[in-house]
């Protein structure tokens, strides 16, 4: 019994995690929408998504180092409120300003809540089901990029783009009222101060672990960003085999981001971050000679996106084993440093289509894999030492 509440919880904090990500990535579908409704311009309105991105990074990194003494589950519930007053006002707002406003509430919110929703679900797993658990919550995330865009899409055409946030804002605060009767306490770690969080930063193997969350999330977006005008051009790809192209990559990202938890409970992190970046590097390698023909450039995204969604859950996982006593801290500067990545690999993806062209795309975001391959392998062998030291002390 205690086994299946353990597992409700997980599933009720993956279900935040998706409903946080709807909201991040509805926009993209609407965002003509919201640019004739609101007489702006569409790269004005592209700021929603730039301006979400950058605060997500703000409310992962500086608000759960801010919050760490807090009590977590009254932190989870906070953020889950403020997130809803974020859609809330999304909802009413008919001006720019107002609705950019929302998206910086919505933003540092759903930052604080992704990190501290993960590091709970890895709190209250047994040992030996921790990686699935927080792979459970990731899961939640990678369902909201399948499925963000589209539902925001459909319910545009049925309804005025505004109830799309009170749709969010409601099944919120059904979310809320089941977490305020259902998640345990969880103390906050009184004893790291801010200052002793931010001397994390001094140990060479979170570094290097953290640079490794920066070029593999930058050789993914630069590409992933990208993927409407580089199927078009290359493949051929009319929108609707661009959408399939897409659902592809969507179920994908779910398969990879399972099979990430799976994986680093049976075989660890080491094995299972090296061979799916090893993967995701040869897939994108692949990819500059597949993107030509239909059903090769299928395949190589399956084989991609797989790949890349199942490091996400084994590095957060090692991330976590190497400052087991400030997990949160190091969850949220990793959650930080992929936003930042991700901001990066779409400017510069912009940046080669602008001045060479859209097919090398995909063989320099395989130069990104592989010097993140190589910054996680420096991260392993530094980490083999001090268990070594630490040994030697002890003996």
């Amino acid at each position: 019994m205690k086994n299946t509440s353990h597992q409700l919880l997980i599933v009720l904090l993956a279900v935040g995690s998706f409903v946080t990500g709807t909201s991040e990535f509805v926009v993209s579908g609407i965002l003509d929408i919201i640019a004739v409704d609101l007489h702006i311009s569409i790269p004005a309105a592209g700021q929603l998504i730039t301006v979400y991105s950058l605060f997500y990074a703000v409310g992962a990194l500086f608000l759960v180092m801010a919050t760490s003494k807090l009590n977590r589950k009254k932190v989870l519930l906070a953020a889950i409120f403020v997130f809803i007053l974020g859609n809330l006002l999304a909802f009413f707002s008919h001006h720019f300003v107002l609705l950019l406003l929302s998206r910086v509430i919505m933003a540092m919110s759903g930052g604080l809540y992704i990190v501290v929703a993960t590091n709970y679900a890895a709190q209250i797993a047994p040992p030996e089901k921790k990686g699935s658990a927080m792979a459970t919550v990731i899961t939640g995330f990678t369902v909201s990029l399948v499925l963000g865009v589209p539902i925001g899409t459909f319910l545009s055409g049925q309804v005025d783009w505004h109830y799309i946030f009170l749709i969010i804002a409601l099944a919120t605060a059904c979310l809320f009222m089941l977490l305020y009767q259902l998640l345990p306490r969880i103390e906050g770690h009184s004893h790291l101060p801010l200052k002793q969080q931010l001397h994390i930063l001094q140990d060479r193997r979170v570094i290097s672990g953290l640079a490794t969350t920066v070029f593999w999330i930058l050789g993914y977006t630069m590409v992933f960003a990208y993927i409407s005008p580089l199927l078009r051009q290359t493949a051929g790809f009319s929108l609707e085999m661009t959408s399939m192209a897409l659902l592809v990559l969507g179920i994908s990202a779910f398969i990879g981001s399972r099979f990430g938890g799976f994986a680093v409970d049976q075989w660890g992190p080491n094995r299972t971050i090296s061979i799916s970046i090893m993967i995701q590097m040869f897939a994108l390698f692949t990819l500059f000679f597949t993107q030509f023909s239909t059903i090769s450039v299928l395949i190589t995204l399956a084989i991609w996106g797989i790949a890349t969604w199942t490091t996400t859950p084994a590095k957060q996982f090692y991330l976590i084993s190497l400052k087991p006593q400030a997990s949160e801290t190091v969850l949220s500067f990793n959650t930080a440093i992929m936003n930042i990545g991700m901001m990066l690999g779409s400017s510069m993806g912009g940046v080669i289509i602008q001045y060479t062209n859209v097919t090398n795309l995909s063989w320099i975001g395989g130069i990104a894999s592989f010097v993140a391959l190589m910054l996680i392998r420096y991260s392993f062998n530094r980490h083999r030492l001090v268990e070594q030291q630490t040994k030697s002390e002890h003996v």
